[in-house]
């Protein structure tokens, strides 16, 4: 009994589940930091300023990550891999360059609904160059179903960042954590090279072994599928931004989403560990219902007694851990809990193994769709209870979308059965 114990805690998806724990419980500790050693205002600031980023990250690369997840996957040999990798990552850097010459432009043209952060704004324009290179690895180590040394690529490179952003906002607060971050960065590269003897990113590429047409098209669909989906955790606080105009209720709300959002990695560790498996049988109906069924089922259960501990000690959490000037976040945040139990069940499983069996443009299609409710829910919302209304509009997307998948992967895996008998 013991060794079938120790065997299962030495498995692959338990070693992943441990690093990606742990990784996330450094950037949420961070962020903890990031709360007590900034002012409110200043935490405001920094709060709508990376809500830009992170607006313009949502199509991080152009979708070089995905492309490398989906291609790699399903790669016959490692000069294929290879050739895939190094694609990814210099069309995904070309394209990084141009979303940061965005940001400087738009900070410097777009008259912002919080003046005093511009020169915030404008000194963190070049950080999705840096974060491409992360997602990139990642991407391609999880493709390759190289679990024991992705743990110890995210666990490292998540430490080093903290290290070095901590020590940033010590010193030189608001800009020590920005200027740090490049830093960070730099350091996470030149290490990463060194100790885990990543293939080089540079060279010649065979394109006659690689479907480059076919990468493109489902990175792009993939891109704007995710972007879509991603703007739905990034448009409450620009909502917020610009209706309210004030930093620190959305520092507050920032604070209210911090926890319910950053545990939204495990049904994502979950799906992404299956996903080559989805991706293999992309052909065989039958085995994608049991896989989805056996990870569903799991995530059911975890996530009710996350959502119901959350709600229930909702209080003592946010104090504790944050103080009393977020005592206003308790409520948004009791909702926010609410719905991560209906996003960890049902739409992160079904929206995955839509883009698992090759329907990126259907799920760019769908995204959409649930994108257009969640701008109007979210804005008018918003605009009658602040931001108890954006944590409420979160519930009315997590309930829609979860629909719209469920129906969606029903259709799609019916129509397969038909198109195999």
């Amino acid at each position: 009994m013991i060794a079938k114990i120790l065997a299962k805690f030495r498995s692959d998806f338990v070693i992943v589940l441990i690093a990606n724990i742990f990784s996330y419980f450094i950037t949420f500790s961070a962020s903890v930091i990031y709360v007590r050693l900034l002012g409110k205002t200043e935490f405001g600031l920094y709060t709508f300023a990376f809500g830009i980023i992170s607006f313009f990250l949502l199509v991080n690369g152009f979708g070089a990550a995905s492309g490398v997840l989906q291609y790699v996957s399903r790669a016959n040999n490692e000069q294929e891999r290879l050739g895939y990798l190094k694609f990814a990552f210099c069309s995904g850097s070309a394209f990084n360059l141009l979303i940061g010459i965005l940001i400087i432009i738009y900070a410097l043209v777009t008259p912002l609904p919080i003046p005093s952060a511009k020169p915030i704004l404008l000194s963190m324009a070049l950080f999705p160059i840096g974060r491409l290179y992360i997602d990139i690895f990642q991407a391609y180590l999880r493709a390759k179903q190289d679990n024991r040394l992705q743990a110890k690529f995210l666990i490292i490179n998540n430490c080093v960042l903290l290290l070095i952003n901590v020590c940033g906002v010590i010193f030189f607060k608001l800009y020590g954590l920005v200027y740090f971050t490049y830093l960070g960065y730099l350091v996470m590269f030149a290490y990463s090279s060194y100790k885990f003897k990543l293939p080089a990113l540079w060279g010649k590429i065979e394109y006659k072994l690689l479907q480059i047409r076919q990468f493109i098209s489902y990175s792009f669909f993939t891109t704007l599928s995710n972007a879509f989906s991603g703007l739905l955790f990034v448009l409450d606080t620009v909502i917020i931004s610009y209706v309210v105009k004030d930093p620190q209720i959305l520092a507050s709300y920032r604070v209210a989403t911090m926890i319910p959002f950053a545990i939204n990695f495990i049904p994502n560790i979950a799906i992404n560990y299956y996903y080559p498996e989805f991706a293999k049988n992309a052909h065989d109906p039958v085995k994608i219902r049991q896989l989805s069924r056996f990870v569903s089922r799991r995530m059911f259960v975890f996530s009710s007694l996350v959502s119901l501990f959350l709600i229930l000690a909702a209080k003592p959490i946010i104090l504790i851990i944050f103080g009393h000037n977020y005592k206003d976040s308790i409520l948004p945040f009791q909702i926010i809990s609410f719905g991560y139990w209906i996003i960890a069940t049902f739409r992160t499983v079904n929206g995955n193994i839509l883009a698992a069996l090759g329907k990126a443009k259907l799920s760019f299609y769908l995204t959409f769709i649930i994108l257009l409710v969640n701008i109007v829910a979210t804005y008018y919302l918003v605009l009658k209870y602040s931001m108890n209304g954006a944590a409420l509009a979160i519930i009315v997307m997590y309930v829609f979308s979860s629909v719209v998948g469920y129906v969606t992967l029903k259709l799609v895996l019916r129509d397969l059965e038909r198109r195999n008998d």
